[in-house]
């Protein structure tokens, strides 16, 4: 279950977007504040975690725009021509920087950093489930095993197989688009930045890291997710 994307009034920091269904697992943006965290902790939810690769999060983003990403299930933010407009390197260095427009004030990719350092933050004071993209495309059987622990889910080793294949990307992109419904699958790989960003991009991207989310290295070295910050290109 998700809250209702409302225009203009989807607030990633509002606690009052995070509520309980029973038998139901909540997905959102939410970020992990104070009063996130009091409600997770006094109802004694189970948080998962999932990071990536801050210069993959960053291509990944500009895609989610520039190509209206889920505008087949009627959730596409419908600001693809800003982007069309543009070259794509610029449109990239919109998504590192920010980009505001009447419809669309996008605040650059600092504040999604920032949210990694909170989610971090919170998981040393609380048991958290925290992992990556990469970790889950890498190590997915290990991840899902682990992830089913966590939960208190009696998993045996077939079922996770299940679970496993059921979850590959091509699997789950062949029976979105059965359903016509496969935007958001683009390329389901880690490390596609080295092809994405030039070196003003990678300079963009670490100067915003520094300004966003200036802890993040440290917490990311404490809990083995050092990844987060690898480079597959040098300059």
């Amino acid at each position: 279950m998700e809250p209702e994307i409302i225009r203009g009034k989807v607030n990633y920091q509002d606690s009052a977007q995070l509520y309980y269904r029973e038998r139901h697992f909540y997905a959102w943006h939410l970020f992990p504040t104070h009063e996130v965290q009091q409600k997770l902790i006094q109802s004694q939810a189970k948080p998962v975690f999932l990071l990536r690769n801050i210069y993959d999060l960053a291509v990944s983003m500009y895609y989610h725009f520039a190509n209206n990403i889920d505008a087949d299930i009627g959730r596409g933010r419908n600001v693809d021509h800003y982007f069309q407009a543009i070259n794509k390197d610029d449109g990239l260095s919109c998504i590192v920087d920010g980009m505001l427009k009447p419809d669309f004030v996008w605040k650059g990719i600092g504040p999604h950093y920032h949210q990694m350092e909170l989610m971090l933050q919170f998981a040393e004071i609380y048991p958290c489930f925290v992992t990556s993209y990469e970790n889950m495309l890498h190590y997915k059987l290990d991840e899902i095993q682990r992830l089913a622990s966590f939960l208190d889910i009696p998993l045996n080793n077939g079922q996770a197989q299940d679970v496993a294949y059921n979850s590959y990307f091509d699997v789950m992109k062949v029976a979105a688009e059965r359903k016509n419904v496969g935007s958001h699958f683009r390329k389901g790989q880690s490390g596609s930045h080295a092809e994405e960003l030039n070196m003003s991009h990678v300079q963009q991207i670490q100067q915003v890291l520094e300004k966003h989310a200036p802890n993040l290295p440290d917490l990311l070295q404490k809990a083995n997710l050092s990844h987060i910050l690898d480079l597959a290109i040098s300059y």
